[in-house]
């Protein structure tokens, strides 16, 4: 499994993918800005509304979750390893190590954060060709150089979660046991898939780097022309206006009025 595009005709096929690539820019920067993990839970709702409109089957994205899971854990799992603030409250020990509330719903805001970011990666990537995707960026005033690393950086986020189920079937059939309740044990029986597919994720990136060697891919790069043209619609515009004004109004409740800290929801109960 590559770069995983699904052709379609739904409004999100038919969108340029500027504007896609700038909705996605707005939604890295509210997952980056809001903290609660309670708003964090509504954006994935919202993208998940979304493979739903572009008519991607629910199972892909169930089956890329359920892959993302254990790097979700491992967010929580480090943050109990940091200092609580003054007045945390307690949840229970390990040990000398105190589990915090305020340090859990850390770890839960950077694993949902983890998940959403991926899920609206992907979400780009099965709606938009890589063709259209360079296009864009160029459009964008990226350089060329760099419009083809973030090109190979979208598809290889498709690749690499192929590599850890792969890596994960593979262990599974040689004896591993990755599916234990304890969470503790649970986190080192994923040793023996992390490793790997972080290393062949490396190797890749080597295969991919004399590719493009071989290619003569750095010669005279501003001469280079376009096979394939995009333009703006009114449905464009459109949706622009409608995601800034979301944004906007988001940046605005976070940062003027306090809103979706991490203590925003849990705090109520406390």
């Amino acid at each position: 499994m590559g770069y995983e595009y699904f052709p379609g005709t739904s409004i999100l096929h038919r969108l340029d993918p500027r504007t896609k690539f700038l909705i996605f820019i707005m939604i890295v920067v509210l997952t980056v800005s809001i903290a609660d993990p309670l708003g964090i839970l509504g954006l994935l709702i919202l993208t998940a509304i979304l493979y739903r409109v572009a008519g991607i089957p629910g199972s892909k994205l169930r089956k890329m979750i359920i892959s993302l899971l254990p790097v979700f854990a491992l967010f929580i799992f480090l943050n109990w390893f940091v200092v609580p603030p003054k007045g945390a409250h307690l949840l229970f020990t390990i040990g000398s190590l105190p589990i915090t509330i305020e340090t859990t719903m850390v770890g839960v805001t950077g694993g949902l954060r983890f998940l959403l970011f991926i899920c609206v990666a992907r979400l780009l990537t099965m709606t938009t060709s890589i063709a259209e995707l360079l296009v864009a960026l160029v459009k964008l005033r990226v350089p060329k150089e760099a419009a083809t690393a973030l090109g190979i950086g979208f598809s290889s986020v498709a690749i690499l979660i192929d590599k850890i189920n792969t890596v994960r079937e593979a262990q599974v059939s040689r004896g591993a046991k990755v599916d234990v309740r304890n969470p503790f044990k649970k986190l080192f029986a994923l040793i023996p898939i992390i490793v790997p597919a972080i290393y062949l994720t490396i190797l890749r990136g080597m295969d991919v780097a004399k590719a493009l060697e071989a290619r003569a891919f750095t010669y005279n790069p501003a001469g280079r022309t376009m096979r394939k043209h995009i333009r703006l619609t009114r449905l464009d515009y459109l949706a622009l206006a409608i995601w800034i004004a979301f944004t906007a109004a988001i940046a605005f409740l976070r940062f003027r009025c306090g809103w979706f800290d991490y203590m925003f929801t849990i705090g109520r109960f406390l």
